[in-house]
Parts: C-alpha cells; sequence; structure tokens
C-alpha cells in the first residue's frame, strides 16, 4: 500500500534533531526562540520562589505590559496554517516544530525535548524542570505520558505512513525524575494497514522509569486542512479572543 500524501511524512528523515539551533534561522524565528526561552527561565523560577510581593507584583506589572503588547498584532490561530501547502510545495516546514508544545524552542510551555532520528530508532533527550513536578521530586505521570506521544510520534513517521494517535499504554515502572537527563527511545515496530505500532521506554541514570506502547492510524494530509479550517471558522463564528 503507498503511503498517504502528508507533508509531514518524515519516513526517511536525516540523522539530525528536530528543533535544535540553526545558524541559518531568520531574525524573526530566532527572536521567537529567545523570547520562549526567557518565559521558560522565568516559568521555572516562579515555581517555589519566596521573591517579595513587591517584586512580585512588578513583575506581574511588566508581564501585563507584554501581553498587550502582543494581543496588539496577534489573533488566535492554528499553528499548522500555511504549512500543508508550504511542504507541498517543497518549502520549509520546520518553523512548525518551533511551536510543539513538547519540542518547539519558541514555545515556552516545551521542556524542550530533542528528537534525533536514527535508522530504526527515534531518541528524545530532556531534562524536565520543577514546573513539570507530579510526586515531589518526579515528573507528573502526564508529562511522561506526552512525552512518550511525542517520541513514539516521531517513531511512527518511520513506517512511511504517519497518522495520529490513536492509543497510547504507559506503564510507569519507578518515579521518573526531576532535573535528571533523560532518554527517551521510540521504535517503529509494525504497519498492519492504516495501523502503526510502536514501542519505547525512559531511562534515567541507566534505570528504565516508563515504558510504553502506541497505536497510530495513518491520515490523509487533507484531514489536517480540515482540522485547521475548522479552527478557522469557529474563530470567525465569533469564538472568544484570547486574554
Amino acid at each position: 500500500m503507498d503511503a498517504p500524501d502528508n507533508p509531514f511524512d518524515m519516513s526517511k528523515p536525516s540523522p539530525r534533531v528536530l528543533a535544535q539551533a540553526d545558524a541559518d534561522l531568520s531574525p524573526r524565528r530566532a527572536a521567537l526562540r529567545r523570547i520562549a526561552a526567557a518565559d521558560r527561565a522565568l516559568i521555572e523560577d516562579m515555581v517555589g520562589t519566596d521573591v517579595p510581593p513587591a517584586d512580585l507584583d512588578r513583575v506581574a506589572d511588566a508581564l501585563e505590559e507584554l501581553a498587550a503588547r502582543f494581543r496588539r498584532h496577534d489573533r488566535p490561530r492554528s499553528i499548522y496554517e500555511g504549512m500543508a501547502e508550504t511542504a507541498m510545495s517543497g518549502g520549509d516546514i520546520e518553523p512548525f516544530f518551533d511551536h510543539s508544545p513538547l519540542i518547539g524552542l519558541a514555545n515556552p510551555l516545551a521542556p524542550p525535548i530533542t528528537i534525533e532520528f536514527g535508522s530504526e530508532l527515534v531518541t528524545g533527550r530532556v531534562t524536565f524542570g520543577s514546573v513539570y513536578e507530579g510526586p515531589p521530586g518526579c515528573v507528573h505521570g502526564g508529562f511522561v505520558a506526552a512525552a512518550f506521544d511525542e517520541v513514539l510520534g516521531s517513531a511512527q513517521t518511520l513506517s512511511g505512513a504517519p497518522g495520529m494517535t490513536a492509543r497510547l499504554v504507559v506503564n510507569y515502572r519507578r518515579p521518573t525524575p526531576l532535573h535528571v537527563p533523560l532518554v527517551i527511545e521510540g521504535r517503529f515496530d509494525r504497519r498492519e494497514g492504516r495501523k502503526v505500532f510502536t514501542s519505547g521506554r525512559i531511562v534515567a541514570d541507566g534505570e528504565v522509569t516508563a515504558e510504553a506502547e502506541g497505536l497510530f492510524v495513518s491520515i490523509d494530509v487533507s484531514k489536517f486542512r480540515e482540522l485547521a479550517e475548522g479552527f478557522n471558522r469557529r474563530l470567525a463564528d465569533g469564538e472568544p479572543e484570547r486574554g
């Protein structure tokens, strides 16, 4: 069966790292990455801070002014907007990855995870900070699952027919520690029609802390367009804007 026409198909990825620093970044992308890095540091420093209330108020004033500045120029939109057409015409879709909530260097919510493609194995590397804490000193289980979804989602592209997550099963073997470099391995196991099966594990200090199995279902790129168009229609129909 032929692979679907999918601009995000990375079934033949080069052995590179997604969302890494790039000497050819545009000024806009470089600035967005700087902003996200500063946001990320601020968020981490806010967890458990003992800064006096007066200083916190001054920080809040500054952040509210910055938020207002962005709000004057932006409207809510899908980060997929224009990406499918760009990729299908041979353009660069890497700016899309910059905005991922898990690997995006331009997204302050991202830890971020770096993703490296090998011939058979996809490897994610990340250190979760205090903002991702669940049990004391440990990564919240939801973020463990999200990390697996990202890495196994990358591994399933090796099938040649990537799609969307249908099922993700996580086995938590032991607590996954904060502030420790983690290695997240993802493998493409097999493909049965539109179904793509993957598996993976998280390793911290040589110990496996969690394992996962993921099922993905291949879809055509038109489905991505439908989702983005539906989002834009909701905005046009009067969905409340940010802030």
